[in-house]
């Protein structure tokens, strides 16, 4: 008959087993060496916040697994399942599969929402997650840093009243609306999703100075509870009134604004410096540019300075100025957790964002059938976010262009596609409707007169041509030819129309522009003519 594995909390008897089991598991060049600590591995027996388990087989330890309390905050009842080790020469008896059932045991009486983030090296995890009811919300792509960057796929459970509890009718983004649709039905929950497509994000304000938290700014931060308590709109497991000692026990750091010397808001992160990863924890301003300026200037210390390589950050699914300024900023749905968070008298669903700062690389994964779905929505994400920032970096340094806030840019990027021409294709012909305005991206572009043979200018990278379709649908005057292979940017004339109508400022600025443009092209045209014309006087 074969012996009974039992799971049961773990000891200080235990920790040698335990070690022992952790070096078999993950090696001895495994990154994170706490795990190979005693005194760590002793305060983990203790903590309130950490329920440790092991599965002993024969009086030897054969598995372990724990439960993270310190997702989010104490009240949201918010549990992450932690890494499941099975020693390798006991995987396919049973051991996971104890664990698991000990960790849901004790997650039924204690938690409203259950995670794992499992590895995609395999799918072992995802698949004992899937077998005892985690269903996958979200991909974390590159999200841990091992032998080499991995990604994670997130799974969830609700317990308790979470689904009674939930506040209806989020409203999205449409960057996030069809990865939260499919949390939703993942989780068994109907779809009440909003699409909001008319956002415009927070300004990003200018003109504030920037500096790390002290000591001394702290009473002053935590006075502004606008930002913190009465708009919820990021979430943590972290709060600056939780003291400092424990923030830098936590390895967090504070971004502080002022503005004339006068302390207007702060960002609240961890630093994960062997994972080279950050995540937001709280957000505190006094006014919308405080929140966009801090968003931004993390984006850049988190580029420049901590040399970071993954950035996360949670935040409301009921709050899409928030969601359109960070997918301005670059950032990427990755995760849509319904019921995640308690807030006042309901739970709040919450949308993990993300942002890499490496170049996506996710194409070896080992996914079960439902998490790839997920997979997917996030990778074209990732996709239509890369050509995005090309399109939005090329048009933010185009003169018809000037003048334009960052979301009215970022509307713009939005409606472009890229195309390519190879050499000698004539992109635009003399006389055809203009309906394509281009900007160039790479390449040289020859512009002949109507007659097709003189030539009277060359675009290079980082000019445009055709910027009379933007406006109105005439003929064009000059027929444009690649005289190297060239990729453009193509915004076609309605679209842009459309935009316009709904944001006015959007059409008068760029009009006015245009107006500029060709005035000086027509000066430009006219020099040259002159001077064509001087060369053939007789003398």
């Amino acid at each position: 008959m074969p012996s009974e594995i039992l799971v049961r909390p773990v000891t200080e008897a235990d920790l040698v087993g335990v070690r022992t089991l952790f070096y078999r598991c993950y090696g001895k060049d495994y990154p994170y060496k706490e795990f190979y600590d005693d005194e760590w591995l002793k305060r983990s027996i203790y903590q309130d916040s950490y329920l440790f388990l092991l599965a002993e087989l024969n009086g030897k330890v054969v598995g372990t697994a724990s439960v993270y309390f310190e997702v989010g905050a104490y009240a949201d009842l918010v549990g992450e399942f932690g890494r499941l080790a099975v020693d390798p020469d006991y995987r396919g008896r049973g051991v996971g599969t104890a664990l698991m059932k000990a960790r849901l045991a004790f997650a039924e009486k204690r938690l409203h929402f259950g995670l794992s983030e499992c590895r995609t090296a395999h799918p072992f995890a995802q698949r004992i997650s899937e077998k005892f009811g985690l269903r996958p919300v979200g991909f974390l792509p590159q999200k841990v840093l091992l032998d080499q960057r991995e990604s994670l796929v997130m799974m969830a459970k609700l317990f308790g009243p979470a689904r009674q509890l939930r506040a209806n009718n989020p409203r999205v983004i449409p960057e996030v609306y069809l990865l939260g649709q499919l949390a939703l039905e993942n989780l068994g929950l109907e779809s009440d999703l909003i699409a909001v497509e008319d956002v415009d994000g927070y300004p990003i304000g200018t003109g504030f100075e920037v500096e790390e938290l002290t000591e001394d700014v702290l009473p002053h931060l935590l006075r502004i509870e606008r930002g913190r308590l009465s708009r919820r709109h990021v979430f943590g497991n972290l709060q600056l009134s939780y003291g400092l000692f424990l923030l830098e026990a936590r390895n967090s750091r504070y971004l502080v604004a002022r503005e004339g010397g006068k302390i207007v808001g702060a960002i609240g992160f961890t630093l994960d410096y062997i994972g080279r990863s950050i995540k937001v924890i709280e957000l505190i301003d006094l006014r919308d540019d405080v929140a966009g300026f801090l968003l931004k200037e993390l984006d850049r210390w988190a580029r420049e300075v901590y040399k970071a390589e993954y950035l996360e950050i949670t935040v409301s699914a009921y709050w899409p100025d928030i969601q359109r300024t960070l997918s301005n900023l670059g950032f990427v749905p990755v995760a849509y957790c319904p019921s995640f968070v308690f807030h006042e008298v309901e739970r709040l669903d919450t949308i993990k964002m993300a942002k890499l700062y490496v170049p996506l690389d996710i194409d070896n994964v080992a996914l079960t059938d439902a998490s790839r779905a997920v997979f997917e929505l996030v990778r074209a994400g990732f996709e239509e976010k890369r050509l995005g920032i090309i399109v939005n970096e090329t048009t933010r340094h185009m003169a018809i262009f000037q003048n334009l806030e960052e979301g009215e840019l970022a509307k713009i990027a939005g409606l472009c596609q890229v195309t390519a021409f190879r050499k000698g294709e004539t992109i635009l012909r003399a006389g055809d409707e203009g309906e394509v305005f281009y900007m160039v991206m790479e390449g040289k572009i020859d512009i002949y007169a109507a007659d097709g043979e003189t030539i009277i200018g060359r675009v290079h990278e980082g000019d445009f041509l055709g910027e009379i379709a933007l406006v109105a649908e005439r003929p064009f005057t000059a027929t444009a030819v690649a005289a190297t292979n060239v990729k453009l940017i193509a915004l076609k004339h309605q679209d842009f129309m459309n935009l316009i109508h709904k944001h006015p400022r959007i059409g008068m600025q760029v009009m006015r522009n245009i107006a500029i443009s060709l005035g000086e092209k027509l000066r430009t045209i006219d020099e040259k003519f002159s001077k064509q014309n001087n060369k053939k006087r007789p003398n």
